[in-house]
């Protein structure tokens, strides 16, 4: 028994030791030339309003991980919408796709994105494979404001060609044109190709339509980007720049200020072959508001070099939809620990080990007032069912898959009630665990016919104490980020379960049980 609890001891500590010395080389390793003087941190901010929303979908360009800029944190909140993440086929890029929920005729989008400005990359160009004649095709097309029949594109691009022998000189041709011809107008000058070169004046967006329909002319496949200019102004506007195919590379132009075959790092690019950042199918009305600001460096930014082996454990390097996966895998073994507490040390029993845990954690990004009105509506159902099928004494495998049928169908009903009423932002939101929930209504039973239903329910009702306990150590963001950056912490956890394991003394729920047998031999100690 001595040696027993001195391996456990030593465990234990062995435990906290590697912790320490995982963490720590962490940390110096997260210090040094991991963030770089010259990276920035910025925060750009959507902010979308819908007054009049109308059946159908609509797509939000969103910013995506560059080989200069990282998405390192985002968050969404939306009003009176269901909204997903797509990545987009066409182009590189991500796009939010916004759907009106049933009953809503307004809604509301607001989307921060933190975003790390990486200054050592050389070049913000990146190769492609060699485009396909569809490809090709599709970006030497003519569009509504890159008119390539046009005679003022037509006459421009008749006079570049006469000074220029070569594609190369010809395209530089096209750039100075653009950049030094073509004057900067307000807002009601020409957004357009064929408007900018017969005025010689254009808004951002009609230069670069005009860049890009002298290149198409040229048979260079060439498309608009549009993005940001990372500084701070709370009312920002997108840029618009060009995209030249060139020698198996998409080389950036911007023909408003100067800047050929390369742009600062400070571009950020949202849309790849379009000018629209919320757009849709059929007409609708929208209000949009972008804002930027700078951040400081922020102290949980793990930034290990990706260019070394070990930068595998370097989890932040990950994409954030990724990340919120990962968080939630890493915040288990916490639950684990907290449901071990209750039921070694406090005395609460609950259905299984890692139930109140599982049902905790379905609720971490959800909303858990629409998630327990569907776990009420999930459990009574299938309770009351597995009392009908009692009596038809049927085989536990049947048994289960028709209380699971059950579940999954008093599950969807109440997610579809409760869209269509309006009540949840997704059906997302009240994601939970159909097999733990089997699984409940099935000990809850065996429970109420061994030994009571008092019993059942004094189980079912510490499974449900521990899962909130659960659930209120999990939703803390703060807990989520520092496990994602120090998965180290685990060890820690491994530790403190060891010692969970091998409690031996009283438990909370026994104190008053036995207070009688504790204070009787005071009592007749008192008397003698």
């Amino acid at each position: 028994m001595i040696n027993r609890h001195r391996a456990v001891i030593l465990t234990v500590l062995a435990l906290a030791i590697l912790g320490t010395v995982c963490i720590g080389l962490r940390m110096q390793y997260t210090h040094g030339p991991l963030l770089t003087h010259a990276d920035s941190f910025w925060r750009l901010t959507y902010d979308l309003s819908f007054p009049n929303m109308k059946r159908g979908r609509i797509y939000i360009s969103i910013p995506d991980n560059t080989p200069q800029s990282r998405v390192f944190h985002e968050s969404f909140s939306h009003q009176g919408i269901w909204m997903d993440i797509l990545r987009s086929k066409k182009a590189p890029g991500r796009e939010g796709v916004v759907v009106p929920i049933v009953g809503h005729k307004r809604g509301r989008f607001i989307a921060q994105f933190d975003i790390r400005l990486i200054t050592n990359e050389e070049s913000n160009s990146f190769t492609s494979p060699q485009l396909t004649a569809e490809e090709i095709a599709h970006y030497l097309r003519e569009e509504e404001t890159i008119q390539l029949q046009s005679p003022h594109v037509i006459d421009v691009m008749s006079r570049l060609r006469d000074t220029q022998t070569t594609k190369a000189g010809l395209l530089q041709a096209i750039f100075e044109y653009c950049s030094e011809r073509i004057v900067p107008g307000d807002q009601s000058a020409p957004c357009d190709a064929a408007g900018t070169l017969q005025q010689g004046l254009a808004t951002t967006l009609g230069r670069a339509a005009a860049m890009v329909a002298l290149c198409r002319a040229a048979k260079i496949p060439a498309r608009i980007v549009t993005g940001f200019p990372l500084k701070s102004d709370p009312d920002g506007r997108p840029h618009y720049w060009v995209e030249v195919f060139w020698k198996k590379s998409w080389l950036p132009y911007d023909p408003e200020n100067g800047y050929a075959g390369k742009l600062p790092v400070s571009f950020l690019a949202v849309r790849r072959d379009g000018t629209q950042l919320v757009r849709a199918m059929d007409t609708f009305d929208c209000r949009s508001k972008y804002s930027i600001r700078h951040l400081l460096p922020p102290p949980t930014l793990a930034a290990l070099p990706g260019n070394r082996l070990w930068s595998i454990v370097d989890l932040t390097r990950l994409p954030p939809s990724m990340q919120d996966t990962i968080t939630l895998i890493l915040l288990l073994p916490l639950g684990a620990l907290i449901t071990a507490v209750f039921r070694n040390m406090v005395g609460i029993q609950t259905f299984g080990t890692f139930t109140p845990s599982l049902i905790a954690l379905s609720f971490v990004h959800a909303d858990w007032r629409t998630g327990a009105v569907v776990f009420v509506i999930a459990v009574s159902i299938g309770m009351s069912a597995r009392l009908l099928l009692s009596k038809l004494k049927l085989l536990l495998v049947a048994r289960l898959g028709i209380i699971l049928t059950l579940v999954v169908l008093s599950m969807i009903l109440a997610v579809s009630v409760l869209d269509y009423l309006g009540l949840t932002p997704s059906a997302r939101a009240v994601l939970l665990p159909m097999v733990i929930l089997t699984w409940i209504i099935e000990r809850f039973n065996i429970t109420a016919d061994e030994d009571g239903y008092r019993q059942a329910l004094k189980i079912f009702a510490g499974t449900l104490v521990v899962a909130v306990c659960c659930l209120i150590v999990l939703r803390a963001e703060s807990i989520g980020r520092l496990i994602l950056r120090f998965p180290e912490v685990h060890l820690f956890t491994a530790a403190a379960l060891l010692l969970t394991g091998r409690y031996a003394g009283y438990r909370l729920t026994e104190l008053s049980r036995f207070r009688d047998m504790v204070q009787g031999p005071r009592e007749a100690g008192s008397r003698s």
